[in-house]
């Protein structure tokens, strides 16, 4: 938790002489991979040969991809993403989850060379963070953080988790 000082202090280090905060349009991947590390986690950047860049990471035991989206090395958006594999067809958890929550989306997938039903499913964990118009290094920072949460519960939906944790509180 930021107290009063801190939040001062952050204020003073992420504004301009003139008072303004620093609005970016693009980011580096490198930029963004600090970003990241400063939340507390891991960051590993890959760059393909096809020379797209992406971020390895993870949270809570899960390991999720930050993709970069625009023309190196200055990116204009980036996507997190997460692959979720729960047992059997997850088409209803995204459905609800999907109507339930704003910013991260789910999305079910169909593997076609799966034979059977029980790894032929699974679900993507997406979102986006659109530089567009500028945005500042402490938005990108709150962006890493909703992610974060919002996968946990994501994550709960698809395993069957978030039911049974409401329906125990319930009773």
């Amino acid at each position: 938790m930021l107290h009063g000082s801190q939040i001062s202090l952050l204020y003073l280090c992420a504004t301009t002489s003139s008072g303004g905060i620093y609005m970016n349009e693009s980011f580096t991947v490198e930029e963004i991979a600090e970003l990241i590390r400063d939340e507390g986690y891991k960051a590993l950047v890959t760059i393909d040969e096809d020379e797209d860049a992406f971020i390895s990471s993870a949270s809570n035991g899960t390991e999720w991809f930050v993709s970069m989206h625009g023309l190196a090395p200055f990116y204009g958006s980036i996507s997190f993403r997460c692959l979720l594999f729960p047992d059997g067809d997850p088409i209803e958890e995204c459905n609800k989850f999907n109507n339930d929550y704003r910013f991260l989306k789910l999305y079910r997938v169909v593997d076609e060379d799966e034979e059977d039903d029980k790894g032929k499913f699974y679900a993507r964990a997406e979102m986006d963070c659109d530089f567009a118009g500028g945005v500042s290094k402490l938005m990108v920072s709150a962006t890493i953080r909703r992610w974060i949460v919002i996968l946990e519960i994501a994550e709960a939906a698809i395993y069957g988790k978030l039911s049974s944790r409401l329906e125990s509180e319930n009773q």
